[in-house]
């Protein structure tokens, strides 16, 4: 109780700061939905998309550097407590979402410390799949059913300027482990954007895992063209599979397009297990469709489904609900 406390007093001396300064903003996301995840027999209220509270600001250091930071708190709205989901009530630290600072400049890019995203994930992965992860629609085989980390601690990270439509994002986690001959995780991103056009390939290289999985590497090549009437996006990803060290490979097919003030969305998602004896083993062969509407630039309403014809019972799921930004 005293920790939540505290931790709304900060949010409230953040959100004075920001009525006194327009570099320091408090914003946030509320997202709920009616849900029936695959592989289950019922029916939820859950976050469609992890709802959230943070600030974000940069201070002018003059010739063009400036000194940034964010910080973000998860929660789980439909019981108003730390984490998302099934993690609820969980997690141990506060800013799970995000919490670096670090240093800008307007030629060089920038340079920043703290818990942040994986390049491959928050460049590469997340822009491949329509629903961003979010909803029962989410693709998380992009990253190899989690095998890609979202979040890492202790990273160094470096995000170069946009020089005619490339940029480079690297990062370094450190291990800090008394003992241990680790180096650290390590990642990059590359993309490449020009008019309708993308490209991103991202790698990421984790030393250690939870559970004591031995060390495993993703790597994932993506592109989109949007069409105009329709976007076209496809992926193909390869790694390890945690816990056994199998080589697994993910096809990855989606498309989006403006319909009746909305967005229709759907995917097609197969994830295999190369080193199966015999024929490559179906780990996921997942299809998704969904409708996205936004009554307003800051809410939305949704309805999302989702079959994985791997799942032995229950292979469909479904949720509709409301996100609102501020």
């Amino acid at each position: 109780m005293k920790k939540s406390l505290l931790a709304l007093a900060v949010l409230g001396a953040f959100a004075g700061a920001a009525s006194a300064q327009s570099n320091v903003t408090l914003y946030g996301r509320v997202d709920l939905s009616i849900a029936r995840n695959i592989g289950t027999d019922h029916w939820v209220m859950q976050n469609g998309s992890g709802s959230r509270l943070g600030v974000r600001g940069a201070e002018d250091l003059g010739g063009g550097l400036k000194a940034i930071f964010n910080i973000e708190h998860r929660f789980a709205a439909d019981v108003g407590e730390t984490g998302s989901g099934n993690n609820a009530g969980t997690a141990a630290s506060f800013w799970t979402g995000r919490s670096l600072v670090g240093l800008a400049g307007d030629s060089w890019g920038q340079v920043t410390l703290g818990r942040e995203y994986s390049p491959a994930f928050l460049y590469v992965s997340l822009l491949a799949d329509p629903w961003g992860y979010d909803t029962v629609a989410a693709n998380a085989n992009l990253s190899g059913a989690r095998n890609l980390p979202t979040r890492k601690d202790n990273t160094i990270n470096y995000s170069s300027p946009d020089i005619s439509g490339f940029r480079a994002h690297f990062q370094w986690a450190m291990d800090e482990q008394t003992g241990n001959d680790s180096n650290g995780d390590w990642g990059l991103a590359l993309t490449y954007s020009a008019g309708p056009l993308w490209v991103g390939f991202g790698y990421d290289r984790t030393d250690s895992r939870a559970g004591g999985f031995e060390k495993g590497d993703w790597a994932i090549l993506s592109a989109a063209y949007d069409f105009g009437s329709f976007k076209l996006i496809g992926a193909l990803a390869q790694g390890d599979q945690p816990g056994t060290g199998d080589k697994i490979r993910d096809y990855h097919i989606a498309a989006t397009a403006p319909i009746g003030g909305g967005e229709l969305r759907a995917a097609f998602n197969k994830l295999e297990n190369k080193d199966a004896s015999g024929d490559a083993e179906d780990l996921s062969t997942r299809f998704a469709l969904g409708y996205h509407y936004p009554l307003s630039k800051r809410t939305t309403v949704y309805v999302d489904f989702a079959r994985d014809g791997e799942v032995d019972d229950n292979k469909w799921g479904a949720d509709f609900g409301i996100k609102h930004n501020f």
